[in-house]
């Protein structure tokens, strides 16, 4: 088993940061950088990738501490005044999509540009991103798991061996990230929608896998309806978003050519 270890605060000199914070912002550069480099890439004025994050980022803070107050609403009923308290922690990833989705329709409307003209850039590099912020989480193990009995499990100070779900979660956009990056050279992945459409279906089903492995009895445990997260049927919708935009994108592609074959 891997022995426990937190690393919750980083010290240069004088001043302490911290761990899971540093990750976070790390993944919200990086994500910018690779994005800003990928529509130049694609001819895209990388200007605006610039100005989208902005908007993306608070938007998805936002999100993420509305999702997740929603998610443990339990515990916030009895404590209301823990909502302000943002400084303890409690973000969601699912409310940060919708947040940073919605803050993303309110740039594009205002500045006039196609929902599909920077969204393939953007998410090309989100996997990424979320990679760098789940290793913060990893890092304070903000995400304990069930008790198991797997070689990789965590052992922790009460003697609890349990699933590491961040580095689950992790592992598995890192890996999507790696083949976003090996199906760039081919001319189909460049289709409007497919980057987009890829990420729904791969995080969706991913973290809808993941999320079983998450504590159920510990007192912050996620809260669960008819057995599933809050976060399960967000990825529930992804899935079948990220479906239908591959029939959209591939079967009325085929369908064109064949009407040009036809005619």
């Amino acid at each position: 088993m891997i022995p426990y270890f937190q690393v919750t605060k980083i010290s240069i000199g004088p001043i302490v940061l911290q761990a899971w914070g540093i990750m976070v912002a790390l993944g919200l550069l990086a994500g910018t950088l690779v994005a800003y480099q990928e529509a130049k890439r694609r001819k895209q004025d990388p200007d605006n990738i610039l100005d989208a994050s902005f908007w993306i980022i608070l938007g998805s803070f936002l999100g993420a501490r509305i999702f997740y107050v929603i998610g443990n609403s339990g515990f916030y009923l009895q404590e209301p005044l823990g909502v302000l308290k943002v400084w303890e922690g409690g973000m969601s990833i699912m409310g940060g999509f919708i947040g940073a989705l919605f803050a993303y329709l309110i740039f594009i409307r205002r500045k006039r540009i196609s929902f599909w003209k920077l969204s393939d850039s953007i998410v090309f590099t989100l996997p990424l991103g979320i990679f760098l912020g789940r290793i913060g989480c990893f890092l304070i193990h903000d995400h304990i798991g069930k008790i198991t009995t797997v070689p990789w499990g965590i052992q922790y100070l009460d003697g609890t061996i349990r699933h590491e779900t961040a580095l689950y979660d992790g592992l598995s956009v890192l890996a999507l990230f790696i083949v976003f990056v090996m199906l760039r050279r081919y001319s189909w992945s460049q289709k409007k929608g497919f980057y987009v459409a890829s990420f729904m279906v791969w995080y969706g089903t991913s973290r809808f896998l993941t999320d079983f492995f998450r504590a159920q009895d510990l007192p912050l445990s996620d809260q669960r309806w008819f057995g599933l997260t809050a976060a399960q049927y967000v990825c529930l919708l992804l899935l079948i978003g990220g479906l239908y935009l591959f029939q959209r994108i591939f079967f009325n592609n085929f369908k064109k050519i064949n009407n040009e074959k036809e005619s």
